[in-house]
């Protein structure tokens, strides 16, 4: 890291610098980890969008588009065109909302929890990959430097 928190702003003034600035890494890592999991998905008949939607639908099992939307880090219009071909092909379920009658709740059927868990060995041998030789207590500590940053940022509270 940078010694001189002076050595971290912008402009950078050398490489090195660029290279030290924690959300160009961010970003960087998160473009490369989308670019090849795209890519490696495509031989399962999924986009990596669709991916994301389907993992917050199990994690979470029930969520509003603008829930999937924060959480899948895609945007709303992309979500609702996405969800709407989940439901066509009958991986994804709306039902509306028991206390409010204008939401509708999205959630994942069996075909759909079905096409999550064939992803599981693409996804898990990509985490696999970025983190192997990477001390475990290391990535703990990563994970909660970032979540403690998201929580600085972040506008949802999700």
């Amino acid at each position: 890291m940078a010694e001189n928190p002076d050595d971290a702003k912008f402009p950078f003034k050398t490489p090195e610098q660029l290279a030290q600035y924690l959300p160009y890494l961010i970003t960087r890592l998160g473009n490369r980890w989308q670019v090849k999991q795209d890519a490696d998905l495509k031989s399962l008949g999924i986009q990596g969008a669709t991916m994301r939607i389907i993992s917050c639908l199990g994690a979470y099992k029930q969520l509003t588009v603008n829930e999937i939307s924060v959480l899948a880090v895609t945007e709303q219009s992309t979500v609702s065109r996405l969800v709407e071909q989940l439901v066509t092909s009958g991986m994804a379920q709306r039902e509306i909302d028991a206390t409010d009658q204008r939401v509708r709740r999205v959630s994942l059927t069996a075909k759909g929890r079905k096409k999550l868990r064939e992803t599981a060995p693409l996804v898990n041998a990509n985490y696999q990959h970025m983190t192997a030789d990477i001390d475990p207590a290391q990535l703990d500590v990563c994970v909660e430097v970032l979540q403690a940053m998201l929580k600085k940022i972040r506008v949802h509270d999700l």
